[in-house]
């Protein structure tokens, strides 16, 4: 019955079902003990480039989408490298309890975009206001090594691939110093120990960003690093030329779009703007510089308005005219001080700006410092609590690492006088803040010397340039005054560099170094190169550049300038205070350290945490924490509660000694024995072992007084029998 029902169906065509195909293309190069991967065609084909980088076993994706409608009106580069966290590509599931899954960009994702964009930005063409979106989604990762050589390498495929203009390729290599040996791909155990962590990145024979941190390591080791790390650079930079050769590659060339002045229209705005009338520039602070140079773009804009209504001058827009007053601007700043060595406020390319230093800036708090540094003043607060305050780092690469050290470092728009308000920390704040942390993460003393968790939080008051250096001085000098024995003081120093290029706009034809840049010259020069170290050697280089590339002469040039300037503002420093305070601030926490053997920390912690719930309520309100070895950090604002913990902890702790006499104290009495007391513990002594012939202690002793005893044994359940010691 059934089958006939079928046959009253006309039959139905088989569906078929065509396998997806793709032209892949893929490649393999050895880099150092790792291979190095590249894989395009299968994966994110829609995106305009997109790579599968592989490093070990290590798998990022890495895409690159141009917008080819673009705001013609910007003036600036609108380039956003967004580093994706992937719980999943670690093997984890992350997030806090009640939400499973990413969220906001963790500090390692933001400092990851914050490096490849470095050395991504002077690479674009002059003037060029495409948005071009680099993501970097994470596929494998084994949590052994730092990722950033492969998100600026693959990043660089991923342009080419996209057919997006760049003066590329980029290559990029990490290198540290351990054992007295350079090592490249270090892992991330290597690191815990290195003497130095650097990382380079650039275009072929050039460098155009530096990250590096270091234990005071010494000039030689690292301007070894920087030739040795060349050569790894240029060796990727011809694997991604062979890689890409072999791509038939659709150019978005002809999309670009760009908003630049011409030749005319800066010609035209020096015909306004002489070099007689910019000479006044010279000799100004950053906010009498501001002033006069919104004056005289006002004025220009004054001078420009029937041009930019006139739509036949195509060279003139509000946006354009601006540039070109940036650009005369620019020029004239740049020539001065190239070829008369003197600079906007007028110092020579040598000259520190004025100092200031204080500390015990603030009450209450438990150290403070004041860094002044021409119009940068950064002020720093050191907070220190107990080791169970420790920051927790649960991330893609760290599975709740313990981090005693913290500093936090905030930018408010007051600063540099902007009227807006403050809506928590940006990507510059991260990075800076991080920037400045390290410079001084290895000169903060261990934990068994000094066990407070620490947390420095710098306020930048005035912005007139680096004022992440300014935040290594303030953290310095506050740490001192807040007892923290660091092991050396750190200063830091931003150094500059402004050139002239030939023709080809990448050659440098001439140039100047320049010590202690202040913003303007950040404005308006090629390099801002960060410089942090104790006397011993470098504890912290961040390199930035406009320009394509520099060279490894003018590098070297400018660290050994930066060594000796930073010296310069150390042995200022050390004026206002030299060394760490001998003692703790008075509003700071008292910790004391105990330690009581491993299976006695049951019996401090008690059934269900009650005993050291009595603890804390009897001292009130101590804070304590115990390391699995029997280490005890007891942590309160005042002393007198402190040292009522240890009394109480010392009570449940005490061990009584065979042989040892011991004044005790009579709780019970009965016929066949005393039960007493030594020190909290427990015991009887028998009437066997009263001596005296005693034979019913109930005629003998009462409840309350006090006998010499002497333990002579404790059985199997801890029961403690003593014997009477007459004297």
């Amino acid at each position: 019955m059934i089958a006939s029902l079928f046959l009253d169906y006309p039959l139905w065509p088989i569906m078929t079902i065509a396998t997806r195909s793709f032209d892949m293309h893929s490649a393999s190069y050895d880099r150092s003990w790792l291979p190095l991967g590249f894989e395009t065609g299968k994966l994110a084909v829609l995106a305009d480039g997109s790579v599968k980088i592989s490093l070990g076993e290590n798998e990022l994706l890495i895409t690159a989408v141009l917008n080819k409608e673009p705001d013609r009106s910007k003036d600036f580069m609108p380039l956003m490298v967004d580093f994706r966290d992937s719980y999943s590509a670690a093997g984890k599931i992350g997030g806090g309890r009640f939400r499973k899954r990413e969220g906001r960009p963790s500090d390692e994702a933001v400092l990851y975009s914050r490096l490849t964009d470095r050395a991504l930005r002077p690479l674009f063409p002059k003037g060029m206001v495409n948005d071009v979106i680099i993501t970097i989604t994470p596929l494998a990762i084994d949590g052994t090594q730092d990722l950033g050589a492969m998100c600026l390498i693959g990043s660089s495929v991923a342009l080419q691939l996209a057919g997006i203009p760049f003066d590329g390729p980029v290559g990029a290599c990490r290198v540290a110093f351990v054992d007295n040996q350079y090592v490249i791909n270090p892992t991330f155990d290597q690191l815990a120990v290195a003497t130095m962590n650097l990382m380079v990145a650039g275009p072929q024979d050039l460098v155009n960003m530096i990250e590096a941190d270091g234990r005071e390591a010494p000039a030689e080791i690292v301007e070894k690093a920087w030739d040795i790390a060349m050569e790894h650079i240029n060796q990727t930079i011809q694997w991604q030329k062979e890689f890409v050769a072999g791509i038939d590659i659709h150019s978005k060339a002809n999309k670009i779009v760009k908003n630049y002045p011409s030749d005319d229209l800066i010609a035209w705005v020096r015909t306004v703007l002489t070099d007689e009338k910019l000479s006044g520039i010279h000799r100004h602070s950053k906010e009498d510089f501001g002033e006069l140079y919104a004056e005289y773009e006002s004025q220009v804009m004054d001078a420009a308005l029937d041009y930019i209504a006139d739509d036949t001058k195509l060279d003139f827009s509000h946006s354009t005219v601006k540039q070109a007053v940036f650009h005369v601007f620019k020029y004239f700043i740049r020539s001065r001080t190239i070829h008369d060595g003197v600079r906007v406020d007028g110092r020579d390319v040598m000259t520190i700006r004025p100092l200031y230093c204080e500390v015990d800036t603030v009450p209450l708090v438990h150290g403070s410092g004041l860094f002044w540094r021409g119009d940068t003043q950064v002020h720093s607060t050191v907070t220190l609590w107990s080791p169970g305050d420790v920051q927790l780092v649960d991330n893609m690469e760290a599975d709740d690492t313990e981090q005693r050290y913290m500093h936090h470092y905030n930018f408010p728009p007051f600063s540099t006088n902007e009227p807006r308000g403050t809506r928590g920390p940006g990507r510059r704040e991260i990075g800076h803040g991080r920037l400045a942390e390290k410079a001084l993460e290895y000169m903060i003393p261990e934990k068994h010397d000094f066990p407070y968790v620490i947390r420095v939080v710098s306020e930048c008051l005035g912005s007139g340039g680096s004022t992440s250096m300014g935040s290594v001085c303030g953290s310095t000098l506050s740490l001192m005054a807040a007892w923290v024995p660091i092991k050396e003081p750190v200063s830091g120093i931003a150094m500059g560099l402004m050139t002239e290029l030939e023709d080809d706009h990448h050659t440098i034809k001439s140039y100047q170094v320049l010590n202690d840049i202040m913003g303007t010259e950040d404005f308006t020069g090629d390099m801002d190169f960060k410089i942090a170290g104790t006397r011993n050697g470098m504890t912290a280089i961040q390199l930035d550049t406009k320009l394509h590339g520099i060279p490894l002469s003018i590098v070297k040039e400018t660290m050994i300038r930066g060594n000796d300037g930073r010296a310069e503002i150390l042995n200022f420093m050390l004026q206002t205070i030299d060394r760490p305070r001998d003692h703790v601030n008075e509003h700071a926490p008292k910790i004391h350290v105990m330690t009581i053997k491993p299976e006695q920390i049951r019996d401090v912690i008690g059934k269900g945490g009650e005993t050291i719930d009595k603890i804390i309520e009897k001292s009130g309100g101590v804070k304590i924490d115990i390391d699995q070895d029997g280490t005890i950090y007891l942590t309160g604002d005042n002393q007198a509660g402190v040292d009522k913990a240890i009394a109480l902890i010392k009570e449940i702790t005490f061990e009584i000694a065979p042989g040892t006499i011991y004044d005790a104290e009579v709780t019970r009495v009965e016929n066949y024995g005393t039960f007493i007391s030594v020190a909290g513990k427990s015991g009887l002594v028998h009437v066997s072992n009263m001596g005296g012939g005693i034979t019913d202690a109930t005629t003998r002793f009462k409840v309350g007084e006090t006998m010499k005893v002497q333990l002579l044994k404790t059985d199997e359940k801890g029961r403690m029998a003593f014997k009477r010691i007459v004297e």
